[in-house]
């Protein structure tokens, strides 16, 4: 029966404008399990697999900074006195991996939503593969100019795959919470807990440097080339144990979305059919309609990567500014420390993103002021932390703080609401060009911060952590409890031009940006009654497909 105060005309685009088909099509009942330990099993393999990319990129990426005292060891005549290598060029692969990085971050954000998630996964695991193989077998290049051009390429390869990996994982994360209804309510933990998987990365290539530099006898204040090599070697084989086991575990275990699947081929098919438009009006209509979500993801992310990333690489120099006594093996095990307070906020993120008392939103601003604070005394009060030991013992206080506000906080919220804020059928473009932006940022950070003083750094850092949280309060609406197919729902009207008939959560007060509410109004069209209505209708279909089944 037809409702005759549904205020859209056309019923049939009305049905037509629903998820409740394809989520229909993709929600796996909860299973019984046998026993706690079954429930804790599936909860846990549910995204420490998945996050296996992400441990990956991080054991990588930053192993890239630690080891090189270990390369000047190795290769002092390209590293040290560069007799043998142009001085500019030992400084490329700061810069030249981290544009690998936003290469893959935009080919691969656009073809996950072309291609699957699926094979995107595979298609970049494959390549983090190979490039950890050719960065484990470069060190027995006997010709310093070529290792380094070698180390350069697999860096910047490694990182054209890593950069596929952001959307790819944190597309996928969500997805995959969506189609379980076990996990569907846990969503945000899920996502969060598939991308600490960087923080135990970096945890774990730290302690994996600090394990073979004791066992080869690197203690010293001298770094033999010999076992310099040997570390370098090993260290890398290790994350290709994990990249094999990954590309396996992908190729032959890995299943499609559910969600990408079924709501791409329903929004395709609505676009065709109903709107009578090409694919690439979808995009269009997409960033119409989501702009101001896609200016939080992105330049929250310039943000958080500037301070963050920023921060990791000055990290080396801050600590010899801290104990300029120590050697190597002592700097290391500070950076470890350093690693293990950071990985403790990617956990106390998990634990509290799905709470409505606090969510994503309120996550990101209270993280992002936190570092505008912290960098803020560093910076205030850098001469009187550095004049005495004590002072020095504060200095490293409020640099580790932040380090746990950063992941307590924008580090993992930007990786979060970049693949909820989103409909499916964009959704990996949309994040590949949020991470691709804060990368931008760290691009911007490792420049400028070479050409400032250690004191100046903190006062950038605390600037962009302020601009961060204006940009957040102002742009980015909370996603916490709000379903991902209905954002899907609310998106296929705005696709077929009925925005202002939608009545449903997604324009709840509750989960719109400031923009959203007080910019756009809408909040206004928030009506849970006259929902429900087209709800109604729109169930019609489902009890048809069942029928005709």
């Amino acid at each position: 029966m037809v409702h005759e105060d549904v205020d859209v005309r056309d019923v049939h685009k009305l049905r037509r404008l629903s998820s409740i088909t394809t989520t229909a099509q993709y929600s796996h009942p909860q299973k019984r399990r046998g026993s706690c330990l079954s429930a804790w099993w599936h909860w846990y393999l549910a995204w420490a697999i998945p996050g296996l990319g992400m441990f990956s990129e991080a054991y990588i990426i930053f192993s890239l900074g630690l080891t090189k005292p270990l390369q000047t060891a190795m290769f002092p005549t390209c590293f040290k006195t560069h007799d043998d290598c142009k001085e500019t060029i030992t400084h490329v692969q700061n810069y030249i991996q981290i544009v690998g990085i936003i290469v893959g971050m935009l080919l691969f954000g656009a073809l996950g939503d072309i291609i699957g998630r699926r094979w995107g996964s595979r298609i970049v695991a494959s390549i983090m593969l190979s490039g950890t193989i050719l960065l484990t077998f470069s060190p027995l290049v006997p010709n310093p100019a070529t290792f380094l051009n070698l180390y350069i390429f697999a860096a910047t390869w490694y990182g054209f795959g890593v950069g596929g990996e952001y959307p790819m994982a944190s597309a996928s994360a969500a997805e995959r919470s969506q189609s379980d209804e076990a996990l569907r309510h846990r969503r945000g933990e899920q996502v969060v807990l598939t991308f600490s998987g960087q923080g135990m990365g970096n945890f774990v290539n730290g302690c994996v440097i600090l394990i073979l530099m004791a066992m080869f006898g690197m203690t010293g204040t001298t770094l033999d080339p010999i076992a310099s090599r040997n570390v370098v070697m090993i260290q890398f084989a290790v994350a290709g144990a994990v990249s094999l086991f990954m590309v396996l575990w992908r190729w032959f275990k890995l299943k499609e979305s559910e969600v990408w699947k079924t709501e791409k081929h329903d929004f395709d098919e609505l676009t065709e059919q109903e709107v009578h438009k090409g694919k690439t009006y979808e995009a269009l209509n997409a960033l119409a309609h989501f702009w101001p979500r896609l200016t939080a993801t992105s330049m929250a992310w310039v943000a958080n990567d500037f301070a963050f990333y920023g921060n990791k690489l000055f990290q080396s120099t801050f600590i010899a500014l801290l104990y300029p006594d120590a050697t190597a093996f002592e700097r290391m095990q500070w950076t470890v420390l350093n690693s293990a307070v950071s990985l403790t906020g990617y956990f106390c993120a998990a634990a509290v993103v799905d709470k409505r008392w606090y969510g994503r939103r309120r996550m990101q601003n209270v993280g992002f002021l936190m570092m505008f604070v912290l960098f803020l005394i560093c910076g205030a009060a850098f001469k009187t932390l550095t004049a005495s030991a004590t002072g020095l013992r504060a200095f490293q206080f409020l640099y580790f703080f932040s380090s746990f506000w950063n992941q307590f906080g924008p580090n993992c919220t930007t990786w979060l609401v970049a693949a909820e804020v989103f409909p499916t059928d964009v959704r990996s473009t949309f994040q590949g060009f949020s991470a691709a932006m804060g990368k931008v940022g760290a691009i911007i950070a490792d420049v400028v911060f070479g050409y400032v003083n250690q004191q100046t750094t903190f006062f950038m850092s605390a600037a962009f952590g302020l601009a961060g949280a204006l940009v957040t309060w102002l742009f980015l609406p909370d996603t916490t409890g709000l379903s991902l197919d209905e954002l899907d729902r609310m998106a296929k009207y705005m696709l077929a031009g009925e925005f202002e008939h939608y009545h449903g959560e997604g324009v709840n007060p509750r989960h719109l940006s400031t923009y959203e509410r007080w910019v756009l109004k809408w909040d206004r069209h928030y009506d849970p009654d006259m929902d429900d209505r087209h709800k109604t209708v729109q169930l019609a279909k489902l009890q048809e497909l069942k029928e005709g089944a």
